[in-house]
């Protein structure tokens, strides 16, 4: 039986989800390995709900795939110890749903059409329009100029440093605990970006239904 007692002494691992520790306690097994997959379908209106589906090798054995709904906090935990999706088009994938978590925070401070704004300000701001992937979907992006009050902490600057920081984050995630090369990771980076904006604003459903 679990007494109160019992909760206040435990456990002491930082990971914050049962399946986490368990993960982690297995990789930590000689031989050991694991990648992540995701699985998100396409459907008239969009994607569809994604799915992790995580792959261990044991001694160069497969076991059963695990799959599960996507969960930020599992794919945050998946990142710090180290488990790389299985191609490059795949982590961009997973790091566009990361973007989406991270930027949550602001979006909801916000409002959407204030955070559409600020991001759309701080993206052409930036050296990131260089990137073919990235304006080619920002020119079908549509977003009002943001409103700033003209003191050094307004809104404004808040919600435009909730977005660097929030990018800035899964960047060091993948030359971090990734370990991707620099080079490799800005690819990536700009993918997931690309991807985040084509879902936000809806530019690849608009091409469906001939909006475009």
């Amino acid at each position: 039986m679990t007494t109160l007692d019992d909760l206040f002494r435990g456990p002491t691992d930082s990971l914050p989800h049962p399946r986490l520790r368990n993960w982690k306690a297995r990789l930590e097994r000689p031989g050991t390995t694991a990648t992540l997959e995701v699985f998100r379908p396409e459907s008239d209106f969009g994607q569809s709900q994604p799915e992790m589906n995580l792959q261990f090798s044991e001694g160069g054995r497969l076991l059963p795939l695990e799959t599960i709904p996507w969960n930020d906090d599992l794919n945050t935990g998946l990142v710090q110890l180290g488990v790389r999706a299985v191609s490059p088009e795949q982590e961009a994938e997973r790091f566009a749903l990361g973007l989406r978590a991270a930027f949550r925070r602001a979006e909801q401070e916000f409002g959407d059409g204030y955070f559409n704004a600020v991001l759309g300000e701080f993206l052409t701001d930036s050296d990131l329009t260089a990137y073919p992937a990235i304006a080619g979907v920002l020119e079908h992006a549509y977003f009002n100029r943001p409103h700033r009050e003209g003191n050094g902490f307004d809104r404004y600057t808040l919600c435009r440093e909730m977005i660097a920081d929030a990018i800035r984050g899964r960047a060091q995630e993948l030359t971090g605990p990734l370990k991707y090369p620099q080079a490799e990771a800005k690819q990536i980076l700009v993918n997931a970006l690309s991807r985040y904006l084509d879902d936000r604003f809806s530019v690849s459903s608009r091409r469906r239904l001939g909006l475009l």
